[in-house]
């Protein structure tokens, strides 16, 4: 683990607790959906990420980060080989 690995752990680190505190309220009316959040702010609920991304850039701009995640009851998994 070094420096950047610390780094990129805290740079979303706001707007995933975000996300999991709100997870499960957020299971009963978006699952499948893709929340945008900057730091407590969600902009709001989408059908596709692209939606979701086109929304986080109008709302926060290009130069600030956010976060885009799909609302599963279960993270998927994928295995890459």
């Amino acid at each position: 683990m070094g420096v950047g690995f610390l780094v990129m752990s805290d740079l979303l680190a706001k707007e995933t607790k975000v996300f999991l505190d709100h997870h499960q309220e957020w299971l009963q009316d978006h699952v499948g959906e893709f929340v945008t959040i900057r730091d407590e702010e969600v902009a709001g609920f989408f059908d596709s990420y692209g939606d979701a991304f086109t929304a986080g850039l109008q709302r926060f701009g290009s130069s600030r980060n956010f976060l885009i995640r799909q609302i599963w009851q279960a993270e998927p998994v994928y295995f890459v080989f």
